[in-house]
C-alpha cells in the first residue's frame, strides 16, 4: 500500500515569506537597473580608447563570448527570474488556499 504523505502549509506565513521576497527581488531589480545602466555608459565611452591597445583590451573585455559581457548578459537574465519569484510564490499559496476552501465548501468536513 501507498504510504499517504501529506504537506502542510501555514498560509500566512508562506505569504510573508513571499511578500518579503517579492520585496528582496523588486529591491535586486531596481538596483540591477542601476548598475548596468551605469556600465554601460561607461563601457559605451570606451574609456580604453579606439587605439590599437584599446581595441586589443575590449576584444577581451566585452566583445563576443567574453566574460565581463557574460557576467552582464546572464545577470541580466537571471535578475527578473528572482524578481518573479515571490509573486509566483504568492500566487501558488494563495492557489493552494483556494483550492482547499473549494473543496472544505464541495465536499464538507473540516480538512481532516
Amino acid at each position: 500500500m501507498t504510504e499517504l504523505r501529506e504537506t502542510f502549509v501555514k498560509p500566512d506565513a508562506a505569504l510573508d515569506g513571499a511578500n518579503t521576497l517579492s520585496a528582496a527581488g523588486a529591491q535586486l531589480a531596481a538596483r540591477w537597473r542601476g548598475l548596468a545602466s551605469t556600465i554601460n555608459t561607461l563601457n559605451g565611452a570606451r574609456p580604453w580608447g579606439d587605439d590599437e591597445p584599446g581595441k586589443a583590451f575590449n576584444k577581451s573585455y566585452l566583445d563576443g563570448d567574453q566574460p565581463a559581457q557574460k557576467v552582464l548578459d546572464l545577470t541580466g537574465d537571471i535578475v527578473p527570474v528572482v524578481e518573479q519569484m515571490g509573486p509566483t510564490v504568492k500566487g501558488a499559496v494563495e492557489g493552494t488556499v483556494d483550492v482547499d476552501d473549494m473543496v472544505k465548501t464541495l465536499f464538507g468536513g473540516d480538512g481532516k
